[in-house]
């Protein structure tokens, strides 16, 4: 996500296609544990160092997410007023979420699909001197 050359959309789509295709591949555990980490609570201070460590990579993706709609905004891919922080916690959760519906078994094209629509209705509302609204899709 940090090709400047790739657009911000390429590289959002790039990221959660990738995704789905290395936590389906038969070749790797199914899912992630950065994401199935924060479904589970570890009791006990043994584990705080762990839960830390996949607490801050998820920080890292979801401020990653949000520079890539940043630069999207700036580049004109996305309207002004996009909702930066909303846009980033719906592909982030997106993205957070692949892991539980691999492990519930639901199939890379399924999957594949449910990015697609993320990407098709990731929108931005922008209201313009005499018009309803444009969006702008991501």
């Amino acid at each position: 996500m940090a090709d400047e050359a790739e657009s911000p959309r390429e590289a959002i789509a790039r990221l959660l296609h990738g995704s789905i295709n290395l936590q389906t591949d038969t070749a790797h555990p199914r899912g992630c544990l950065v994401a199935l980490s924060g479904t589970v609570r570890a009791p006990g201070a043994g584990e705080a160092g762990a839960r830390k460590v996949v607490a801050a990579r998820r920080a890292a993706d979801r401020a990653r997410i949000r520079a890539c709609i940043v630069r999207g905004i700036a580049s004109g891919e996305l309207a002004e007023d996009t909702d930066v922080d909303g846009l980033t916690s719906m592909i982030h959760g997106f993205l957070l979420g692949i892991s539980t519906q691999v492990c519930d078994g639901t199939s890379t094209r399924h999957l594949h699909a449910a990015a697609d629509a993320v990407l098709a209705n990731g929108r931005a509302t922008r209201r313009l001197p005499g018009q309803r609204c444009e969006t702008s899709h991501y």
